[in-house]
């Protein structure tokens, strides 16, 4: 059993951690960077799990329609070819 204080602690820490993330530049790399939100990711996941007794619930990715993420006029005809690829496929033997 953690303490207050140990708790406390653990969540500076992960603070601390958080203030030190950079963002991929001419010294940060991109791995390095992605390394860095998943060690704190981690971090967090542990603390949440040790305070609740149970693992932090996952929730599914939103699912949007492919057409509704192209605005209209973006880019001329990709709300076509989307929609030409999206199209239900034919099966080989109606042909």
């Amino acid at each position: 059993m953690t303490t207050d204080r140990e708790q406390a602690e653990r969540v500076a820490d992960l603070l601390r951690h958080a203030d030190r993330l950079r963002v991929p530049g001419h010294r940060h790399t991109v791995e390095t960077s992605l390394c860095q939100i998943d060690e704190l990711r981690a971090g967090l996941r542990r603390l949440y799990r040790d305070l609740t007794g149970t693992e932090v619930p996952r929730e599914p990715a939103p699912r949007r329609s492919v057409l509704g993420s192209f605005q209209a006029g973006s880019i001329p005809g990709s709300r076509t070819v989307v929609a030409f690829r999206g199209r239900p496929k034919r099966v080989a033997a109606s042909a």
